[in-house]
């Protein structure tokens, strides 16, 4: 972890000692020069983050980070921020109101906080809460403890206040009972016991969170989705690759990746085989651009099989994850087959595509047109041959005069293309969610 970095948590931190009722909720150890967790957690009260809220924005504002990603949720702030000036470094900061599922309250950060203890540094809350907070959260939505805290879990078990906190939402007299309760059975018994000690809190919890859910389903802008075309040869894998290393451990394993499309429906060769309209499928797919050109009829089926995949797959796969703090990368989105007609096997005028695609494909949050000299492509890979590669670039000139698209040229080395694309996401990143956030 980097001076800046360390530098930065330590400025935090030090604010929140001063401001706020909080507690750091696990992997507090080596904090500010060691973190070993891809986020910090962090839990604190919701009138304390009220007042301190402000406050930390400003440190925001006063050291210039980018925010690069922001969440607003019933029992959860996240923010994601960009530090530094020179290499990318991405820290996640998550401030838990409580721990709840559905709304459905399991324990509140007042019960945290009466356990809280300092180091000289920071506060952090006891082994006893460090276990429950995880226990009670993964055991309500039907998943095991980590194994990666079993030491934690083995001296927390038997702890007064860990049994006494199980009895009272689970119904349960140890955690060995608990663990032999299948699927999300304990979520109801933690219902019941919601209704029974605070059933008008949890009227407004589970209203709280059914509205935060909706709106951040509908219209969040938290996560973002990104998509790469370019001919073979223009480097897409390899940027895609150091792009996503560049990001770090926040989005490591906070992304999904696609080929092409969300593939909620199958190849259309082998669905239409499946339904007897074609006898044999060609499997050969190291060569896409094997095909024969297709009649327009045969375009236009094609083209309103792959919408549908797009607008419905996005609604499914793609939304569900940029409403939260994930990331959606696609190696070849819609705009390949404005660029690319051979390998969609789509014969149709690439402008009326491009319409086509505005009004009904859904647009990802940052369109990257990667290119390359004709020279370079061709010594890279041997897939298409001179005219076709001019072609397809051709189209990239037009897509790169349009609206919500950036054309990288990667002739070079490919970390200048990857800082480039960089820079252009988290600038505008940090834009949106200023905006979000009235900066």
């Amino acid at each position: 972890m980097s001076v800046q970095t360390s530098e930065h948590i330590s400025t935090v931190i030090s604010y929140l000692n001063g401001h706020a009722d909080y507690a750091v909720l696990r992997n507090y150890e080596g904090l500010p020069d060691n973190n070993s967790s891809r986020d910090i957690d962090i839990i604190i009260d919701r009138q304390s983050w009220k007042k301190s809220r402000r406050g930390f924005h400003q440190l925001i504002a006063d050291h210039h980070w980018r925010i690069v990603n922001y969440l607003d949720s019933d029992r959860l702030i996240t923010y994601v921020l960009s530090v530094g000036d020179g290499k990318t470094e991405l820290v996640q900061w998550d401030f838990f109101m409580n721990t709840s599922v559905w709304g459905i309250q399991l324990m509140d950060a007042h019960e945290f906080l009466q356990h809280k203890e300092w180091n000289g540094f920071l506060y952090y809350v006891g082994v006893e809460c460090q276990f429950l907070d995880k226990y009670l959260y993964n055991r309500s939505v039907g998943s095991p403890y980590p194994e990666k805290y079993a030491a934690t879990k083995e001296e927390a078990k038997d702890l007064p206040f860990v049994k006494e906190k199980l009895k009272a939402v689970f119904g349960i007299n140890s955690v060995e009972e608990g663990d032999q309760v299948a699927g999300r059975g304990l979520i109801w018994r933690a219902f019941s016991w919601n209704i029974r000690k605070r059933p008008w809190a949890l009227c407004v919890d589970m209203m709280r969170f059914a509205y935060t859910f909706v709106r951040n389903y509908l219209f969040s802008e938290t996560g973002f989705s990104v998509g790469f075309t370019g001919p073979d040869g223009s480097g897409k894998t390899t940027v895609i690759e150091m792009l996503l290393s560049e990001l770090g451990d926040v989005f490591r394993k906070a992304h999904a990746y696609y080929h092409f499309r969300p593939t909620l429906f199958g190849n259309i060769s082998d669905v239409a085989h499946s339904a007897g309209l074609k006898k044999e499928v060609d499997k050969n797919y190291d060569k896409p651009h094997r095909g024969n050109q297709t009649s327009k009829a045969s375009s236009v089926i094609r083209l309103c099989y792959y919408t549908l995949d797009y607008i419905i797959g996005y609604l499914l796969k793609v939304k569900t994850l940029t409403r939260i703090t994930r990331i959606v990368v696609f190696d070849r989105y819609y705009s390949d087959i404005i660029c690319d007609s051979r390998r969609s096997r789509i014969y149709l005028n690439k402008r009326w595509l491009y319409w086509w695609g505005r009004m009904l494909i859904p647009r990802l949050d940052y369109n990257i047109l990667l290119t390359a000299s004709t020279d370079t492509i061709l010594s890279r890979k041997q897939e298409l041959d001179r005219q076709e590669v001019e072609s397809i670039k051709e189209a990239i000139d037009y897509l790169a005069g349009k609206p919500g698209y950036l054309k990288v040229d990667n002739d070079g080395m490919p970390e200048e293309a990857v800082q480039k694309i960089l820079h252009h996401i988290l600038d505008r990143q940090d834009k949106k969610n200023r905006r979000r956030l009235k900066f």
